[in-house]
């Protein structure tokens, strides 16, 4: 969606900006500029890619998306909208994000929705508890049972390294960010 001037000359402040999000509005706030004419939106999105299950889908960046406007025309639009926080800026001027960056994200995410692989758990691994008795708790795997798929822990319990067997579905799995430069 390019923007035309009236002498029909293309706008050349139409750029990319990022967009800081009321908290888990991301949603909501790049839906309602949707609806504003000459208004392109990109919210990156995450999804694990777990066995037998479906997991949700997450903002790759939480609390921020992307917006193509022009500024002169839509920044009071884009700032009073519902769900948006404020417009990124610096010194009270909005942030443009560089062309390549846009190129970059969409595709490495071309329909939006970038699928992270999990890796399976090594020895060593520090690890934290997703479900059950030990919710939120984090320990190291010293064990992996593949058989039963379940993984042994040790945790620090009552001040004593303590071994827990727990199935692999209540650890979260460590996963191949496209952005962690680890």
């Amino acid at each position: 969606m390019n923007s035309q001037s009236s002498d029909g000359m293309k706008d050349w402040s139409c750029g990319w900006y990022c967009i800081r999000a009321k908290p888990r509005m991301e949603m909501v706030a790049s839906s309602n500029l949707l609806t504003l004419d000459g208004m392109e939106v990109f919210l990156p999105r995450t999804q694990r890619a777990k066995k037998n299950t479906v997991q949700p889908i997450k903002p790759l960046f939480p609390g921020y998306f992307f917006a193509r406007f022009d500024p002169v025309i839509h920044i009071r639009n884009v700032h009073y909208a519902r769900g948006v926080a404020y417009v990124v800026r610096r010194k009270e001027v909005p942030v443009h994000v560089p062309p390549q960056v846009m190129i970059e994200l969409r595709l490495i995410s071309p329909d939006g929705i970038l699928e992270i692989p999990d890796q399976p758990h090594k020895i060593g691994d520090k690890v934290k508890v997703i479900a059950g008795l030990f919710k939120g708790d984090e320990g190291t795997v010293t064990k992996i049972v593949p058989a039963r798929e379940r993984v042994k822990v040790l945790f620090e319990i009552l001040g004593r390294p303590t071994e827990v067997e727990i199935s692999e579905d209540e650890v979260d799995f460590p996963s191949a960010h496209p952005i962690s430069t680890g």
